[in-house]
């Protein structure tokens, strides 16, 4: 009834850890031994490891016996059982134990080793053959209980690792800061999978012959504070991304290539795995930890280093994208300075510069073309203010009001009456008397706005540099309707563009309104003088 009760309690334990020290309790109460000890075989290092002890020296906990050492190591090379004096032994570990009878038996399972008993009685006491054969028939039991308690953990390290790698895939996406995404991963490596430390070195992309490490977990992101750069030519992190591969190192100390931190003591293994993005190497995925890796710690890990690659890719995209799109809007913003702002200020310093003469000559034509240069300023303030409004964050509300202004600035034509009829007013105040202006639009076909705001100011910039460079005495402006296509020309009988004429803004801002539009610009020289500038867009006619 003992041994069945005995049998039930350790039965009922799923955790390692604790169902050893029942295992190892009951195996002395069922016995009346006086201390024991149970310990299980490293088949890879021909070793038994003492894990539980029931009334011994705490110091043998975790001793490692090999062949021919101790209780256990005679056990381990015989493999069989022994009833002895433990000073008769060769090396033991414990000779203040040495006048205690023993007994020494193997745990079998399936054949195999996978553990040893050791129990004593102090003098007079000792054990008979009853005692080996009960303590055997509960051997028994006991490696039915490890199997089964050995299943369990290792179902309990897969779902970790599952856990962990749901960890990674929702983390990928709360962070567009690589050194907040990089930490949180870090530290769900630890916690989740409790390796003692972790690294996530990158690749320094001004020198890519150094890791640059500044993301750690565990121990490691408690002791060490500064940022420290590894070359890839040393250590196991650099041998890792020098040949981008998987290094697994289970014995550290046997390692030549190992680098310990200054003040930190060395963990038993370490596992190092390259983080790629399409065969280029990232930085790595390095942990540490005191227990030795298997493939379950190598997959698992891999498959996050993957995850780690898109990551800091992704990452690196979108930094990318928003200096793009900032830069693409600082060049929106000069363009439409150049365009709106410039361009009536250059109408204004020329209407400016003939105010003398004309008020000399004759008041009303002076006071007229004061007037102009007024209501040029207006317009060159408002469209600042709408540029301005467009520079500050709005609420919601301020950003209606802010758009339905700058659509008013000028464009209110456009979007009522078409381009002929807001041409003809910008043109107008934009010329000088000297200059006669002649519009064909005859057949034109209302297009959709953004095409049309598109040619109003490829004109406006268009005319301006005829105002300005060209010393026309006559600019035309006409459109042409095809099937396909809507055409509109800028002709002057000016003194033509130099063939060594500098490429400045107007030309690429013009060139570039046209081609966003999937539009052609052409600049081409006039017969007998002057210049033709012609614009042509694909029609989208408004409906």
């Amino acid at each position: 009834m003992a041994l069945r009760q005995m049998v039930e309690d350790i039965s009922a334990e799923l955790e390692l850890a604790p169902l050893l020290e029942r295992i190892v309790r009951s195996a002395c109460q069922l016995i009346g031994a006086d201390d024991g000890s149970i310990g299980l075989y490293d088949r890879r290092r021909d070793v038994i490891r003492t894990e539980a002890v029931y009334r011994m020296p705490e110091r043998e906990l975790g001793a490692e016996m090999g062949r021919g050492v101790g209780l256990a190591g005679h056990v381990l090379h015989t493999g069989t059982a022994v009833v002895i004096r433990y000073g008769d032994l060769a090396d033991i570990t414990l000779p203040e134990l040495a006048e205690h009878r023993v007994i020494g038996l193997p745990i079998h399972w399936r054949g195999q080793l996978v553990g040893f008993f050791g129990v004593g009685v102090a003098p007079p006491r000792h054990f008979g053959p009853e005692d080996l054969g009960l303590l055997e028939l509960f051997a028994r039991h006991t490696a039915i209980a490890i199997d089964n308690a050995r299943r369990y953990s290792e179902e309990k390290r897969r779902a970790a690792r599952f856990a962990l790698l749901s960890k990674v895939t929702a983390t990928i996406s709360l962070s567009d800061d690589l050194d907040v995404l990089l930490q949180r991963i870090a530290d769900a490596v630890h916690q989740t999978l409790g390796f003692a430390n972790v690294d996530i070195p990158l690749i320094d992309p001004d020198d890519p012959q150094y890791l640059v490490i500044r993301i750690r977990g565990g121990d490691y992101k408690r002791r060490i504070q500064q940022v420290d750069r590894l070359p890839i030519t040393t250590g196991i992190m650099g041998a890792a991304a020098r040949e981008r591969r998987t290094q697994v190192v289970n014995d550290v100390a046997a390692d030549p290539r190992y680098v310990n931190p200054p003040g930190v003591i060395p963990a038993c293994a370490e596992l190092a795995i390259p983080v790629m993005w399409r065969g280029q190497v990232l930085g790595v995925l390095n942990v540490e930890s005191d227990q030795p890796f298997d493939m379950l710690d190598v997959t698992s890990l891999e498959i996050v280093a993957n995850h780690l690659g898109v990551a800091v890719q992704n990452v690196r995209l979108a930094a990318d994208s928003r200096e793009a799109a900032i830069l693409a809007e600082r060049q929106r913003l000069a363009r439409d300075l150049h365009d709106n702002v410039t361009q009536i200020l250059s109408s204004m310093s020329l209407l400016s510069q003939s105010l003398p003469q004309a008020w000399r000559r004759d008041p009303q034509e002076g006071e007229r073309r004061a007037l102009r240069v007024h209501e040029l300023a207006q317009t060159g303030f408002a469209e600042l203010r709408a540029l301005l409004r467009e520079l500050t964050p709005p609420d919601p509300g301020q950003e209606m009001i802010s758009k339905g202004s700058r659509q008013l600035i000028g464009f209110e034509r456009l979007r009522d009456e078409g381009l002929p009829a807001a041409l003809e007013p910008l043109l107008q105040r934009m010329l000088p008397e000297s200059i006669g202006l002649n519009m064909h639009f005859t057949d034109y076909v209302q297009q959709e706005q953004e095409h049309e705001e598109a040619l109003y100011r490829v004109c406006q910039e268009a005319v301006s540099n005829a105002i300005r460079h060209a010393q026309a005495c006559r600019i035309d402006v006409s459109t042409q309707i095809t099937p396909r296509l809507l055409l509109l020309s800028i002709c002057d009988d000016g003194i033509g563009i130099p063939s060594a004429r500098r490429k400045g803004l107007g030309l690429t801002s013009m060139r570039e309104r046209l081609e966003a539009l999937g539009g052609v610009l052409r600049i081409l020289p006039r017969s007998p003088r002057g210049t033709v500038i012609e614009c042509a867009l694909p029609r989208r006619d408004r409906m």
